[in-house]
């Protein structure tokens, strides 16, 4: 399984854990080009160069997996984003997906949209 997979598959089984967030509006690599969703949550999950491995007796033992989580807002989104994005952090922290990056939230100049992107690790064992 890909990260993205991965990690959209444990968003999946915990969405409930998630407020105001749709697995409908959930998506790997792009949106799907359907969702023109105007006033909901759009989560946009790909992947990052792998953090590295460990090795022992000359054979790969591990390897940190990284993935990012774009957030997309509509302008006039009404529900608390900390809180969406603080219960995401926890699903997949839950799971050993640890956040190490959170770019603070900006707005599109295209589509006046309010964006975050976190960013996460985890370790995949190979053995």
């Amino acid at each position: 399984m890909t990260p993205a997979a991965h990690v959209r598959s444990v968003i999946e089984a915990k969405i409930d854990a998630i407020p105001n967030l749709s697995l409908e509006h959930v998506h790997t690599f792009m949106i799907d080009p359907s969702d023109n969703a105007k006033e909901d949550l759009i989560l946009v999950i790909s992947e990052l160069v792998d953090g590295g491995s460990s090795y022992g007796n000359d054979q790969e033992l591990d390897i940190t997996r990284q993935v990012q989580l774009i957030f997309y807002y509509p302008p006039n989104y009404e529900f608390d984003m900390s809180e969406i994005e603080k219960s995401v952090k926890q699903v997949l922290f839950d799971q050993r997906i640890r956040c190490f990056s959170d770019a603070g939230h900006v707005m599109t100049p295209d589509n006046q949209n309010i964006i975050n992107t976190l960013k996460f690790k985890y370790t995949e064992e190979e053995v």
